[in-house]
């Protein structure tokens, strides 16, 4: 409301239950300086309503007499509110809220201020009305809702007249509109009930595709709008249609079709004052705006009790006025402002509000917690015995005794704690698992209150791991053997050929001296044989008159596939650890120096199997857990003086997993290939025949590690091995 609605008052205003909070007026502008009440000319006695066969609703007020002059009106359209000023009226209805629920009207709120009588009527959509007296009887006529007509394109728009604002023209088959909680809503007609949509969100814009649905193209500007939605932008794409919603500090945004209608809700991101930090006074009532100048303290707090709904209890202490303006902010806030700046304080019981000047206050609190300390020094002692059923009675001591100020010994407090007053004492029965609690009645209700709160079952967690190792591991190998022996005469000379000088030396000799040349094993001119065990050969020997030729061939395959999977399980408690193991110690000798010698010993080192784990169940079910996972074997394929190293695979962390999910904790992938060729040089590289003077190996191996974890929350009554 403007300040010109305002200035003709001339008494305090006292507001209605029409200004409460629940009732969504969000803003009040109060600015007049108030003077005392004059006399009221007429009575409004009843308010009654009807609706006509047009549509409209009319809502009638019955006066004891004619008003003195033209009633005042004034309209506020976000939210849609009318408000009618009576003059020279004084409320005798009875009530201050009238429902009423007919078109656009909800309801109407009266509220005295001065000399006139206020009524606001709260509509659910802005809609023209008209004001018409008829002696005694003032009505006040509000038009139907304005409903959307359809266009030749097929979109749903509102009239040009409707007092909802539109961003397009009516003859375009799209419209934009704000919410009441500064959305921007993009509607669209999209001609069927049933039109595929896909929309995503680039960046800053989003992106609406409408295959088989073709719109008008344009370019349109929404800024004026005040929502996170700048400019919509709708082009032709293939056989259908692209809108582009150019977005600035947007939020969430969502997309929903209603008959013929696409619509697209754009929210805009949270204020930043909804994020309090630590330490600050965070208010939440309903926005107000007050302007005054120079009113009394007394009845603006009567006024802000008036827009509340509570009830506040002044002190007859509280005097003087205050200047304000204050536009658009929280009641809660107003009303600390305003207690602030006149040194009062207040205190809250229920929706009654008690204002004082701190003094006074703090001295009737002092007086109230007196009473209340001299009423427990006189309260009765009661021992009771609290059975403890799931927790252990002395953690359960610890905790009062902590809380309440006292030791691990109950002792003599100062003042009373937040369960055991001063005089209270707690005592653990370990053999029966109870507390003995002596104090008086109030404070042992508060202890018992305690352990209803914490002595409950607490959930149990299965984890079960996998260990997976797997091995692929392939070799091949070719070699060959050969050599020639041969001999004869050469220029007077008996000359002797073989794989090495000592075999040709004893070849000429034996010839020189008659003697059959022989043969010798390994007596090889190419010598490549494989490194392992042949898995086949083939042997050839050629034997002339005084040449002998022999050649090998050795090759061998091997393949091997491997799988080990390790399964512990291991059940406990929420927050508890718990370590499950299975392995063995292996010896180890070692050797002491002693007095000039040395002690031979005997060690252990451990090789296990083992996994411990903490988990922590959170409200939602999810299990967070640390966790340990420890598989160590010995290798006795390389053990050194009989004693074999150890193959140690862990994994250490700390992961979240929904129930009954299954995770990867972590991996290991080796992957390693050799290829080897041994030659003779230079003959191994002849092309063709070089394959006589080589070997080749080739060795592939593959080694896979997985570690798989699945918690599982155990119901009550169910076994591990479910």
């Amino acid at each position: 409301m403007g300040s010109s609605d305002m200035d003709n008052l001339k008494k305090p205003s006292r507001l209605s239950d029409g200004l409460r909070r629940g009732l969504g007026l969000p803003a009040i502008t109060m600015a007049a300086a108030l003077v005392p009440c004059l006399g009221v000319a007429g009575d409004l006695n009843e308010i009654s309503y009807d609706r006509t066969s047009e549509g409209k609703v009319m809502v009638h007020f019955t006066l004891s007499e004619p008003l003195t002059s033209d009633p005042g009106s004034f309209k506020i359209d976000n939210p849609a509110r009318v408000a009618i000023d009576l003059p020279d009226v004084e409320n005798k209805t009875g009530s201050r809220r009238t429902s009423i629920g007919l078109g656009a009207v909800n309801s109407v709120m009266l509220a005295q201020a001065g000399d006139k009588t206020r009524a606001v009527f709260n509509l659910d959509e802005s809609v023209p009305y008209s004001i018409a007296q008829d002696g005694s009887r003032v009505t006040i006529s509000f038009d139907e809702i304005q409903q959307a007509t359809t266009t030749a394109n097929g979109l749903a728009v509102t009239d040009k007249g409707s007092s909802i604002a539109t961003a397009m023209d009516a003859g375009q088959p799209i419209d934009f509109r704000r919410t009441a909680d500064g959305a921007g809503r993009l509607l669209l007609g999209i001609g069927g009930t049933d039109t595929p949509m896909d929309i995503r969100r680039q960046g800053s814009e989003i992106i609406v595709r409408l295959p088989g649905t073709r719109l008008d193209p344009g370019r349109y500007n929404v800024n004026d709008f005040a929502t996170p939605v700048e400019r919509v932008d709708v082009r032709p794409e293939g056989n259908g249609s692209r809108v582009t919603l150019k977005t600035r500090n947007a939020g969430e945004h969502l997309a929903y079709q209603t008959g013929e209608r696409l619509v697209v809700e754009v929210q805009p991101i949270p204020v930043e004052e909804k994020r309090t930090s630590l330490g600050k006074k965070e208010y939440s009532g309903e926005r107000l705006t007050l302007k005054f100048q120079d009113i009394q303290v007394r009845p603006l707090l009567q006024l802000i009790a008036d827009f509340t709904g509570n009830n506040i209890v002044v002190s007859d202490s509280v005097q003087g006025s205050i200047s304000l303006r204050l536009e658009n902010v929280p009641w809660d806030q107003a009303l600390d402002l305003i207690l602030t700046t006149k040194g009062l304080s207040s205190r809250e019981n229920g929706n009654v509000i008690y204002v004082a000047p701190t003094e006074e206050v703090a001295a009737r609190d002092k007086a109230q917690l007196e009473a209340r300390e001299q009423a427990q020094q006189l309260a009765p002692l009661i021992t009771d015995i609290v059975q403890i059923n799931y927790a252990k009675a002395d953690d359960i001591a610890a905790l009062v005794r902590q809380s309440s100020g006292l030791g691990e010994n109950s002792g003599e407090k100062k003042s009373d704690g937040n369960f055991l007053s001063r005089r209270g004492s707690v005592t653990v029965d370990s053999r029966t698992n109870n507390l003995i609690v002596t104090d008086t009645a109030e404070a042992l209700d508060r202890v018992r209150g305690l352990i209803e709160q914490i002595d409950k079952p607490v959930k149990q967690v299965l984890i079960e791991t996998r260990i997976v190792i797997a091995t692929d591991n392939f070799s091949r190998e070719l070699g060959m053997q050969w050599g020639a022996k041969a001999i004869g005469q050469f220029g007077g000379s008996t000359v002797g050929m073989s794989g090495g000088g000592t075999q040709a030396a004893n070849m000429a000799l034996n010839a020189f001296q008659g003697n059959a040349a022989g043969t010798s094993a390994g007596d090889y001119n190419v010598n490549l044989p494989i490194s392992q065990t042949a898995t086949g050969s083939l042997g050839l020997a050629i034997l002339g008159s005084n040449v002998l030729l022999n050649l090998e061939l050795q090759a061998m395959q091997s393949e091997g596939l491997g799988k080990i999977v390790s399964n512990p399980k291991v059940i406990t408690t929420n927050g508890h650890k718990a370590v499950i193991s299975q392995g063995m110690e292996i010896p180890y000798q070692s050797q002491t120096a002693s007095g000039g010698g040395a002690i031979s010993n005997i060690q252990f080192k451990e090789a296990l199997l083992k996994t411990e784990v903490t988990p922590q169940i959170t409200p939602n079910d999810m299990v967070i857990m640390d966790i340990l996972v420890q598989k160590d074997e010995p290798d006795y394929t390389r053990a050194i003086n009989g004693q074999p190293p150890i193959n140690s695979r862990e994994v250490q962390t700390k992961v979240q997993v929904q129930n009954g999910q299954t995770v990867v904790l972590g991996g290991i992938y080796e992957f390693e290939n050799t290829s080897q060729i041994n030659r003779v040089p230079f003959l191994g590289d002849l092309p063709g025949i070089g394959e006589l003077f080589k070997s080749r190996s080739n060795d592939n191996s593959r080694f896979e590690l997985l570690i798989f974890v699945t918690p599982k929350i155990v119901n009550e009554n169910q076994q591990m091995g479910q």
